[in-house]
């Protein structure tokens, strides 16, 4: 796994992916290099805690997924796009630090990272937390996103995804839309649907996984939902000498909640 200076910190470029979508990295950092993709609801700001504690000795490369951020979008959506938005980008930052990096996925971005390192082999390290290919939703679940959409009402759509499918309490919730990151999670809520199917629709074909070479460690906690915990099970099944960690009294954020511990495991796994 290879280095980068000091002077790549507080640094953007964009990548192109193959449909030519524009795909916008944050830098910040010196050390091994990171490739960060983030998982629903949010843009690469959701990784600032984290980011905030691998600074000083990890480079992160945080990419805007399609459809957040700075990043484009494409006509229509398929989760392979976004498999090939990840290859693209780790190839770019391959190619900037002459050699294979680490990769981090959350959730959905966890899903889209395994992809992803399908179609590259400059992967050394790959970290999913809670990937969510095959993860099912309640019945008539997303219908209702989707009309609460097609309603114009982007912040139902939001509450949804958090109180039915990562449980979250009502006191959470409304903490949550009092708080400064609710405005930019509204304005993605036309994501949630979109990759709800994508999830819902996966399935494992066999081999998919078997060619990924990267050292592969899987977080799951052990408060998470259920339906996350399989997914995450699944998961590693599929690629080839997987482990999984377990995150003993945190659930499906622990990054945001304990950030110093997880950049702990982080730093442990990109030393092994």
């Amino acid at each position: 796994m290879n280095s980068v200076s000091k002077g790549l910190a507080a640094d953007r470029f964009d990548v192109r992916a193959p449909d030519g979508t524009t795909i916008a990295v944050w830098v910040e950092g010196g050390g091994p290099a990171l490739v960060m993709v983030h998982g629903s609801l949010q843009d690469h700001t959701i990784s600032s805690a984290l980011v905030g504690e691998l600074c000083t000795d990890v480079t992160t490369f945080a990419m805007d997924r399609r459809g957040f951020g700075a990043s484009g979008d494409g006509a229509t959506y398929a989760i392979e796009r976004e498999f090939e938005d990840v290859a693209a980008v780790v190839d770019v930052v391959a190619a900037r630090v002459g050699g294979p990096v680490a990769v981090w996925g959350h959730s959905y971005g966890a899903s889209l990272a395994m992809g992803g390192a399908t179609l590259t082999g400059n992967i050394s390290h790959l970290l999913l937390y809670e990937p969510s290919l095959g993860l099912a939703y309640p019945e008539g679940w997303i219908e209702k996103v989707e009309k609460a959409l097609a309603d114009g009402d982007d912040e139902a759509a939001i509450v949804l995804a958090f109180r039915d499918v990562l449980e979250f309490t009502d006191d959470q919730i409304r903490a949550m839309r009092s708080g400064p990151e609710w405005a930019r999670r509204v304005s993605v809520a036309p994501t949630v649907a979109r990759e709800a199917r994508a999830e819902e629709g996966w399935v494992y074909r066999p081999g998919r996984f078997e060619g990924i070479t990267a050292r592969t460690l899987l977080l799951s906690g052990s408060q998470s939902p259920p339906a996350l915990k399989r997914a995450t099970d699944t998961a590693a099944a599929a690629i080839p000498g997987a482990r999984i960690r377990l995150l003993d009294g945190h659930a499906h954020i622990a990054h945001r909640t304990e950030p110093a511990m997880v950049a702990a495991v982080v730093r442990e796994f990109l030393a092994s």
